[in-house]
This record gives C-alpha cells, structure tokens and sequence, in this order.
C-alpha cells in the first residue's frame, strides 16, 4: 500500500507546520476557548484529509479551507503525480517484459523445433554411420564375389576354347571317317566291276557247257564223259552267276548304307561346325564377360575403399550433428530458465500494479490494459509452448476483460469524444477473438491454426496499443 512515509498525524501536522506550534501563551481566555473550538473542527477536518491520503484516496481529499488542509490537498496532489510516474513506469516495464517473455517463448518454441530436428538429425546420422559401414562391407564381398566370379569367367572361356578344339578333332574325325567311306564306296563300284565280269565269265561258261553237252550228245557213247564234265562246268557256271547276283545285291545294299552313312557323317560335320560356332561364340562372351567382371570387380574394390573413408568422415559428421543436438538442448534449458525468470519478474510488476488499483489514480485502467493487453498475448505463446493450458471456453472477450468493463461504465467525455476510443473497439475485439480461437485450435491439435490465429491477434494489438496510447497522451500527463 502507498503511504507518506510517515508515522503519525502529528508527525505530518509537525511536517505541515514546519515543526512551529500553532498555541501562544499570551492569548485572552475567550479567545483561547473560540481557538480550541476552532482547533478541533480543523483537526477533525485535517484528520478526515489524512486518512484520505494514508488510503490513496488522492481524489477525495478535499480542498484546503486552511493553510494545513491545503497543504494536505497540494500533497495528496503531487502524491498521485509520482503515482501516475510509477504507474507508467511499471505498466511500460510489465509491457516489454510481456514482450520480452512472449518473444522468448516464440524462440523457446522455434529452438524446441531446431532441437527436436537436430535430434532426430542425429539418429539420422547414426543410422547413416551404421548404413554406410553395411554398404561398404557389402560393396568388399561383393567385389570378392567379383573376382570369384571372374575367375570362373576366365576357368569357363578356358573350357570354351578347349571344347572348341574337341569339336575341331572330331570335325576332323568325321572328315576323315566319310573320307574312308567313299573310298569303301569307290572299292565297292570296283568289286561291281569284277562281279560283273565273273558274271559274264560265268554266262560264258554256262554257254560253253551248252554247246558241249550238245556235242557230247552227238558223240553218243564217245561223248558220255565229257557230257558229265559239261554237265559240272554247267553246275559251277550256275552256281557262280547265283553268287556274283547275291554279291551285287548285298555290294547294292552296302552302297546304300555307305550313302547313309556318309550324309550323317556329313549332317554330323555341319552340326559339329555349328556347335564350334556357338562354342566360339560363347568363349568370345565370357571372354568379354570376364573383362566386364574384372572392371566391375576393380570398381567395386575402389566403392569398398571410397566407402570406408565415407564411414569414417560419416562418424565425424554424426559426433558433429550430435554435439549440435546437445547444444540445442542446452540453448532451449538455458531459454526455459530465462522465461522462467523473466514470468517471475511479470508476476512480480503484475502484482504491484494490482495493488496500486486502490489508489485514486487519474486513467489507471487506460494504462494497466497496456499491461494487461500483452499478458493475454503471453498467456498464449505460453500455451504454445506447454507452459500453460487455456480453455477457450474460459477466456474472455473484449467485453468482459478489464479494459472492456471500463469502457462499458466510461463517462469522461475527453476518452468518449476521442478518436482513438472509436478506433480501440475493432482491434480489441480481433485481439480477443483471434486469442480464443487459437486456444481452440491448439486444444484440437491444430497447431498451425493456433499459430496462424495468435499471428492475428499480434497484427490486431499493434492497433489496441497505439488506440491506448493516443488516449493516454491526451492530457500530455
């Protein structure tokens, strides 16, 4: 509570005299009652002033009717002036506290998020350490599986060639083998040649052994013996052209199987020069494989070295992006314990200034809602932050706050004619309404709207402030 700062009535009637007494010794009897009786009705007087002023009642002390009570009236006067200093001093300190703490808040939620991606960063960065460290002992055995796959490339195009030089053997083989067999052919049209002239022998002989059994019979009993030899020439003669007919069917049958055996032999040879082909082809492949193979297996080695010196530059990264998270940690800590302190200085100016509301003091409301005005806003970057839970049904509109009730009940006609009053109403209530429905937002997870809201509401108090403002330098005070 504001006093005088001193103790007693006739300490300040000892102040307001000047330490002089008010009584003379010389003083007639009926004048010394007619001064007592006017004594005491000053002192009840100056008695009412004093309690007025003790209370902070600077309006209702009344003016002095004496050199005593007007003193009490010129203090009480210059009392409420350094009040009115006070109130200004403390209402612009609780606005750039408000300020500062809202502001803070903002920063402690921007450094909340930077720690919160930091943080999730710095997994990130972990789990890129342990990838690359995968990836290059991955990228090693596959670049062994490389070299092990070349190897067989080079072991499959060894086997190609030699199987190309078994197919060129056996091409051969059958070149050869159909070679003999047309030789066989040749040696059958000769052992034809041969049947055939037996044959005709043989027809000659038959022929002979006719004509001599024909002059045997002439003979008669002289030509008996040599008709039994023709007779057996005769017989051999025959037989002999039954043999050479079975040896020309069976030299006929082997030409056929010779001929069948030369156009295998020869579909043999085309299918062994096309399986040569394919062959040497396919060494030509894995000849181009294995050189494939080779520089994939050296650039996999080069991958596995790369990496290896990445999984190392990777791990700094992440002890860097690691001492970041801890950093920012500790910057949203060391912000926390500012707000923290900074909402104790607020409350403390918030607190002092509640208590001089009892004071008769000359538009205390219009400059307390500047205070009042930038607690709301801090309420609510303190709810973005988690540092304070608002119900936006509880909150009120700009009705029902401090500043609304005094405007309902105003009757100073210089606030009332003043542009600035018709011009506060508009921003006030957006400040109000922009205020609840961030609350509402932010208590259905929206927090974007919660945010896009309390922008608002910051864009509608620039205009409640300088509406206050301008009618608080009305009076030049």
């Amino acid at each position: 509570m504001w006093t005088l700062g001193v103790g007693t009535q006739g300490d300040v009637m000892a102040w307001i005299f000047g330490g002089k007494t008010a009584a003379k010794a010389d003083l007639r009897p009926m004048d010394v009652a007619n001064d007592q009786a006017l004594s005491s009705l000053q002192s009840e007087s100056i008695g009412a002033a004093l309690d007025q002023l003790l209370a902070g009642k600077y309006h209702s002390v009344p003016a002095g009717t004496c050199p005593v009570t007007a003193k009490i009236k010129a203090l009480a006067d210059r009392l409420e002036s350094q009040a009115q200093a006070n109130l200004r001093l403390d209402v612009g300190l609780s606005v750039n506290v408000n300020e500062a703490v809202t502001k803070a808040a903002g920063m402690m939620r921007d450094v909340g998020e930077v720690d919160r991606r930091a943080q999730a960063i710095a997994v990130a960065a972990e789990q890129l350490v342990s990838s690359v460290a995968e990836i290059a002992r991955t990228s090693k055995a596959a670049a062994e599986d490389a070299g092990a796959a070349e190897s067989v490339a080079q072991e499959s195009h060894g086997a190609a060639d030699q199987a190309i030089g078994a197919m060129q053997a056996i091409a051969e083989a059958v070149q050869a083998a159909a070679g003999k067999v047309d030789s066989l052919a040749e040696a059958s049209v000769q052992i034809g040649d041969i049947v055939n002239q037996i044959e005709d022998i043989a027809s000659q002989t038959n022929l002979l052994a006719l004509n001599a059994t024909i002059e045997a019979a002439r003979a008669g009993e002289a030509g008996k013996g040599f008709a039994v030899v023709a007779n057996e020439v005769k017989n051999l003669a025959n037989q002999t052209a039954r043999a050479t007919v079975d040896i020309r069917a069976r030299i006929e049958s082997l030409r056929v199987e010779m001929g069948e055996i030369v156009r295998t032999m020869q579909d043999g040879a085309g299918a062994v020069e096309h399986g040569k082909e394919v062959i040497s082809a396919t060494s030509d492949g894995m000849g181009r494989l294995s050189t494939q193979v080779q520089g994939v297996s050296v650039k996999m080695a080069q991958i596995a070295g790369i990496l290896n010196q990445q999984s190392a530059a990777s791990a700094e990264v992440a002890e860097g992006v690691g001492a970041i998270a801890g950093l920012s940690a500790r910057n949203v800590a060391t912000i926390n314990d500012v707000v923290e302190e900074m909402d104790g200085a607020s409350k403390g100016i918030v607190a002092a200034l509640n208590e001089m509301a009892a004071l008769e003091i000359d538009d205390f409301t219009l400059h307390v809602a500047k205070s009042d005005h930038m607690l709301w806003r801090k309420r609510l970057a303190d709810m973005v932050v988690g540092r304070e839970v608002l119900n936006p049904d509880d909150l009120a509109d700009h009705t029902k706050c401090r500043l609304g009730k005094w405007c309902s009940t105003l009757t100073d006609e210089s606030i009332l004619r003043h542009p600035a009053y018709a011009a506060l109403e508009a921003p006030h209530r957006e400040v109000h309404r922009n205020g609840i429905d961030a609350a509402r937002c932010f208590k259905n997870g929206d927090l974007d709207g919660a945010l896009a809201a309390i922008a608002r509401a910051a864009e509608a108090s620039v205009g409640v402030m300088k509406c206050l403002d301008d009618l608080g330098d009305r009076r030049r005070f």
